[in-house]
């Protein structure tokens, strides 16, 4: 969790200094004093503390899909996985599904940004979690048919020798194809262009 040690005048001082750097709420740390000098006539006093994040920011992130959720009048549930440094949330709600996933994915990008903002913003820099959001299984499904997508479109540019151009890829669906295609001896990928309006390129090795 995240740390901070304050040299105040008063406990109070460090607290206000806590809540206003971190953005969190005062609540959400311990305080330890570790050191207290009380002056003389009060000039001089000072107070050390110990400032620590004492929140699960893992629960937060579940915590916060569920909110947007409730604020849409959506009914529905946020399944979450940690396998070490990793964690993966999966919403199912339904017909809403399809809002929070959005075209080409977009939606669904700017939520697992956002929720990721929210988890890491309880853990230092050398525990940063890698945070990613799924609604209904739409990334494992996406991710079988780019695959077979890649293999289809690479089979093609090994026999006519002619490069393909794919457009309306997020970022995270054209890494997928340059994995998949990463050790083919006779093609290779790349992007072209900036964002939003990046494409994917398969052409021949020379």
């Amino acid at each position: 969790m995240k740390s901070k040690v304050y040299q105040t005048r008063t406990m109070e001082e460090a607290k206000s200094l806590a809540v206003k750097e971190f953005g969190l709420n005062e609540s959400d740390f311990n305080f330890k004093i570790l050191e207290e000098k009380k002056g003389f006539l009060g000039i001089g006093r000072s107070v050390t503390v110990e400032v620590t994040v004492a929140v699960d920011g893992v629960k937060k992130g579940k915590e916060y899909l569920q909110t947007l959720l409730s604020n849409n009048n959506a009914k529905g549930f946020v399944e979450k996985r940690v396998r070490g440094n990793h964690v993966a949330y999966n919403i199912e709600a339904g017909d809403f599904n399809g809002h929070l996933i959005g075209k080409n994915a977009r939606n669904l990008s700017s939520l697992q940004l956002l929720t990721s903002i929210v988890v890491n913003n309880y853990y230092p820099l050398g525990d940063v979690k890698t945070v990613t959001v799924d609604v209904g299984g739409y990334k494992r499904r996406r991710e079988q048919n780019l695959e077979r997508l890649a293999i289809q479109y690479g089979k093609q540019v090994a026999r006519t020798k002619q490069k393909i151009q794919l457009d309306n890829l997020n970022a995270y669906e054209r890494k997928i194809i340059h994995k998949k295609l990463a050790n083919w001896k006779d093609v290779k990928t790349y992007s072209v262009g900036d964002e939003p309006h990046r494409n994917l390129v398969i052409e021949p090795k020379r």
